[in-house]
């Protein structure tokens, strides 16, 4: 399959990525700007998602509601988002609409009102989205997890923390505005029909004078512990693990994520078998590759009963040890299949695949073809997973429990 895949730097440092897919009729746009939650800084953890919520409402001369009737009147499919490293504004629509949705991107992000009066309605929206995120205790236990393995503040929640985002005034918002909304580090990934000649010069003429200077320096601290037990009245027990493994910019990623798969990515995987269908011990049980820029982590989760937990833990640990040394090729083959399945049905999506490219500039510094990912999938090997779980088994896990009592962990998991 023959691809068309562009870039170019502005002067200011924006980075634009292009796929041209003429088989479409959409075209999708996103705008990644260095305002991830890494940025909260202490006691004001949620800053990010309520400055990104803010933005939204009033920028250039135009309300909250009229930025979204002129959007919606355009038929774009508008979404934004906050996550650790990044703030993103992006729509989706049919390709001759992208010249109307391009100028009210550039007034979100250049030049945003930020309202005194928008702040409150602006706080409770976020505060409504945590209180969902806190009654699901599946959500809590994996956040937990995140802010114990990884370096603060790396596993910080992005979506905030309640007690914080409460506190967190107007001045503090534009501050961070300021400071983080930059075109140094910024992205923008177009996808679909697309001229690409055209869309560099729309670019150029709504971002190229765009001028502000770097943001701060954000620096790692420490990890925290190896386990916890996260009180709640329940008659479940959710339970997660992690341990770090290569970040997706390392070539062996591959085998690791590949790895991941065969342990608990699906229906056919052997937490699902052996936990969940041989010895019905939970009614979910998974496990998952997760990736940062610099930073990796193996990620396992399974929801049980409380009188079943300790052996369901107890039997997690024990695939997961098992895993080096017992790999089938059938099982390498199926988890190759739906991997690259997975990336040629992104290309029947305009937003995929903006956000796809995005993705892979953040992480690499360019953009791989459809046909080099799928070569490395082809590459994958029993051996060369084998080789890559020898030299690297599992080791110092992280584990978080949430329910009524605390599990049992092992000494050479805990410490």
């Amino acid at each position: 399959m023959k691809q068309s895949l562009f870039s170019t730097t502005l002067d200011n440092g924006i980075v634009l990525l292009g796929e041209d897919l003429p088989g479409l009729e959409s075209v999708a746009i996103a705008f990644h700007t260095p305002a991830g939650a890494i940025h909260d800084g202490p006691g004001r953890c949620g800053l990010a998602t309520l400055s990104g919520e803010m933005m939204l409402r009033g920028a250039g001369g135009r309300s909250s509601r009229q930025i979204v009737e002129k959007l919606e009147g355009s038929g774009v499919q508008w979404a934004q988002s906050v996550s650790t490293s990044h703030a993103s504004f992006a729509g989706a629509m049919v390709a001759k609409q992208l010249a109307v949705a391009l100028p009210i991107y550039a007034d979100i992000l250049r030049r945003p009102d930020l309202p005194d009066d928008e702040l409150e309605p602006a706080r409770q929206m976020v505060l409504q989205n945590l209180a969902g995120t806190e009654d699901d205790p599946a959500h809590r236990v994996m956040s937990t997890l995140r802010q114990l393995h990884y370096p603060h503040p790396w596993g910080m929640p992005s979506e905030g923390i309640t007690v914080d985002v409460e506190g967190i005034g107007l001045d503090s918002v534009r501050e961070f505005v300021a400071a983080n909304v930059r075109p140094q580090g910024t992205i923008i990934a177009v996808a679909g029909r697309i001229d690409w000649d055209d869309v560099v010069r729309r670019i150029e003429t709504l971002f190229g004078d765009w001028t502000i200077g770097g943001g701060a320096t954000v620096t790692a601290g420490n990890r925290g512990p190896r386990s916890r037990h996260v009180p709640h009245d329940s008659q479940q027990t959710h339970i997660a693990l992690a341990w770090s493994v290569p970040p997706y910019r390392r070539d062996e990623s591959y085998e690791a994520s590949a790895a991941l798969s065969v342990l608990g990515g699906g229906s056919s995987s052997r937490l699902f078998s052996e936990v969940r269908e041989r010895r019905g011990l939970c009614y979910s049980v998974s496990a998952g590759y997760h990736t940062l820029r610099d930073a990796a982590t193996a990620v396992c989760y399974s929801g049980t009963s409380a009188a079943r937990a300790q052996e369901t833990l107890d039997v997690m640990l024990a695939e997961i040890q098992r895993l080096p040394g017992t790999i089938e090729p059938a099982e390498l083959d199926l988890v190759k299949a739906r991997a690259k399945s997975a990336l040629v049905m992104q290309q029947e999506s305009s937003a995929a695949r903006a956000g796809w490219i995005a993705k892979q500039w953040y992480h690499l510094g360019s953009v791989r073809s459809l046909a080099e990912e799928l070569a490395r999938y082809d590459s994958l090997t029993v051996a060369s997973v084998e080789a890559w779980l020898a030299a690297n088994p599992p080791t110092g896990l992280t584990v978080v429990s949430l329910g009524r009592e605390p599990l049992e962990v092992p000494d050479e998991v805990s410490v």
